[in-house]
């Protein structure tokens, strides 16, 4: 059987929705007046009577999800008019639900809002069910920020501790992969650069691309902690696996993830600077001109691209770098800079680069860097 046509695949989208949409449940006329009712004195500000509509609605409703929803608005509403013990047991009810229903985590989670305005411990309690017993909503990922967040208060030790208990309760659920990256970071802020760089690797292992919502960023951190260790190669191996799964889209869109360009752009620098590799470092340069389209980074990569030529003796392939920069950038800071260097090239006729080329674009890498040295410890001074 044939694949189905970009056009056959949206023919099949717009059947089905238009199927979801005829085999709505009819949620009868009492309740749909109930729930009107109940938000016209809800946005009047008359909560209380608000919530008694609601309640209504819960009675009303013929359909089970639609009964739940009634009585979570009406709990809510409730607190909002100050009852606030009512709001309580209300929502008690529903986060205990036996099974648990779409309104248990988000219920335990306002249960634990409502307990934070009075009691602290009673609150953080809370929230620690809604990450335990609901690891797989959203609501329980809300839930470990703010538990963290409470934590680092007092350090990253007692976060890595919290994070190491709860890790076995969450393990095999969505909210694993969030608990074993925080337990990286907590490990590289506390000094442990070899464990927090293994931990990091763990993560991307475990959780690779495409589903694993934190592959990018643990290959960047390890590739980071790499160079703190002296592994420079290393760093660079972590960088290029994070870029091997780039794909490219065949729809209008893109795939393009925020780590990818900065990933390619530490490439650079660890070949240029650590590995002392121009070859290399020039290679990943034309890379992220050729490569990424949307980058804005492209007319930099050509120029520096140009810059490492020059330094090997090859002009005439520099000068072709900042031809092609001039061409397919003209209104780029660079362009004065290529007509100086290059007799070769002539300025677009349509361009809105600066007349002249600025001195800080031709200095040398090496003399800026010992520059800001200089600059640093003339301010400790």
């Amino acid at each position: 059987m044939k694949p189905l046509t970009l056009a056959g695949r949206l023919l099949v989208a717009g059947a089905m929705s238009y199927s979801a949409i005829a085999c709505a449940p009819s949620r009868g006329a009492a309740y749909e007046n109930a729930l009107t009712s109940a938000r016209r004195e809800y946005h009047a500000g008359r909560y209380t009577t608000a919530a008694e509509h609601f309640d209504e609605a819960a009675r009303t409703a013929k359909v089970p999800r639609d009964a739940v929803f009634a009585r979570y608005e009406a709990a809510h509403t409730r607190a909002r008019a100050g009852d606030v013990a009512r709001a309580a047991r209300d929502l008690r009810a529903i986060a205990d639900a036996k099974p648990p229903n779409d309104y248990s985590a988000r219920a335990t989670f306002d249960l634990a809002n409502l307990a934070l305005q009075s009691d602290a411990a009673a609150g953080y309690a809370e929230l620690e069910a809604a990450v335990v017993r609901f690891p797989e909503t959203g609501t329980a990922r809300t839930a470990l920020r703010r538990l963290l967040r409470r934590d680092d208060e007092s350090g990253p030790s007692r976060t890595l501790a919290h994070l190491e208990a709860l890790a076995p309760k969450v393990d095999k659920t969505a909210l694993a992969s969030d608990v074993a990256y925080e337990r990286a970071k907590r490990l590289a802020e506390l000094g442990g650069i070899e464990a927090a760089r293994d931990a990091f690797l763990d993560v991307a292992k475990r959780w690779p691309y495409p589903g694993g919502a934190y592959f990018d960023d643990a290959l960047y951190r390890a590739s980071e902690l790499e160079e703190k260790l002296g592994r420079p190669r290393e760093a660079v191996a972590h960088l290029e696996r994070l870029l091997s799964v780039r794909e490219s889209s065949f729809m209008v869109g893109s795939y393009e993830r925020p780590r990818y360009v900065p990933a390619l752009q530490r490439i650079i620098q660890l070949y240029e600077e650590r590995l002392h590799d121009r070859a290399k470092a020039r290679e990943a340069l034309h890379r992220l001109y050729a490569d990424f389209p949307t980058s804005t980074s492209r007319d930099d990569a050509l120029w520096r691209e140009a810059e490492l030529w020059e330094k090997d003796g090859d002009k005439d392939t520099a000068c072709k770098r900042l031809s092609t920069l001039t061409s397919d950038f003209p209104d780029s800071r660079y362009v004065p800079c290529a007509v100086e260097r290059c007799t070769s090239i002539k300025r677009p006729a349509k361009s809105n680069a600066p007349q002249g080329c600025r001195a800080y674009l031709t200095r040398d890498r090496k003399d800026e860097a010992e520059s800001r040295s200089e600059h640093g410890a003339t301010q400790l001074r």
